[in-house]
């Protein structure tokens, strides 16, 4: 399964988003790829202090 997230979205983003993102790779194996959609500097700066890696093939980010 692939899932589209805009990491952007919502009043706590994006750092709920991407921990969302974290704990469901972290959960659910069935999980291929996240793509997270938004600004790229501030989703990457977002994964690094929450130690989710932008280097895993099952994490992409969709500058939007």
């Amino acid at each position: 399964m692939k899932v589209a997230l805009d990491a952007m979205g919502g009043d706590h983003a994006p750092a709920v988003n991407i921990g969302g993102a974290k704990e469901a790779l972290e959960l659910y194996p069935t999980i291929e790829k996240i793509f997270l959609v938004g600004d790229e500097e501030t989703i990457r700066a977002e994964c690094q202090k929450q130690g989710l890696s932008t280097n895993s093939p099952r994490v992409a980010i969709v500058h939007a």
